[in-house]
Order: structure tokens, then sequence, then C-alpha cells
């Protein structure tokens, strides 16, 4: 099932600024959802159509949680061990993803989270619309430094 089309991917990842992504996670993970037509003018300069297919990902909900699954155990490492600036990043990686499921519910319960115990709370939503078991990785622990 395509969750976005390019042109929303697109339109996203113009919305993205210092406030919204400060380091460029949201608009680097969603351009590696993009064809190479599209994601070519923010690739650096002789990458090829070939070489961009490798690392391409299409925009599915199996490469979405495929995605999300890869990356969260890195994101709970720096929630847990309270590393501000590297578990912000994480959020906004996992941004990109709940963006790219096109699901309106989900999105919404994202947004109204708060950003509580550096960002575990946003993390366990993630984890419960994918299927992903946080306890896993919760070190039960919730402070805010």
């Amino acid at each position: 099932m395509i969750t976005r089309t390019p042109e929303e991917i697109l339109a996203e990842i113009a919305s993205c600024n210092q406030l919204t992504d400060f380091a460029g996670a949201r608009r680097g993970d969603l351009i590696e959802f993009l064809p190479f037509d599209k994601a070519k003018e923010f690739l650096r300069e002789g990458v090829t159509e070939e070489e961009w297919n490798d690392v391409q990902k299409p925009a599915t909900m199996e490469a979405i949680k495929a995605a999300v699954e890869d990356y969260m155990p890195f994101a709970w490492d720096k929630a847990n061990n309270m590393r501000g600036l590297s578990a912000a990043r994480s959020i906004d990686h996992m941004t990109a993803y709940v963006f790219m499921t096109a699901d309106e519910e989900f999105m919404k319960k994202f947004a109204e989270t708060e950003y509580e115990h550096y960002g575990k709370e946003k993390l366990i939503v993630v984890c419960e619309y994918f299927g992903l078991d946080y306890k896993q990785w919760d070190d039960g622990v919730r402070t805010n430094g």
C-alpha cells in the first residue's frame, strides 16, 4: 500500500525548517522515500539512478515499519540515557515516519503527545501503532532531567 505521493513528500520537505527539523533528520528521512527523479535535486552531484535505487525506500507501510523497527532501539537508548539533542533528533526521525503513514488519527495522536521524558511518550505511541513491544527498550525511568 502506497502511503504518500512524491508531491506530498516534497511539500512536507518544503515545510521543514530550523525550528521543526533542526538537524535535518525529518528532511533526510523523507527524501529517502522519493523516486530518483524527485530526489535528485537533494542528492550530491554525481549520484546515479542505480545508486539511488539501492538506498531509496518505497513509500509503503512495510518500508516505513522496517525503518521504524531499525531505528527504535537507538531512539530508546538516547531517551533512556537522557541524551537531549540525540533524543530530540530521534523524535524528528519518528515524525517523518509518522507523516509517511498518512494515517490522520495516528498523526494527531503523535502530535498531541507531549515531548516528555526525552520523547519516551512519543516513542510509545509509535511502538504501539506499529505493534512493537517498547518494554524491551524502556528502562521505566521518567524524568525530564
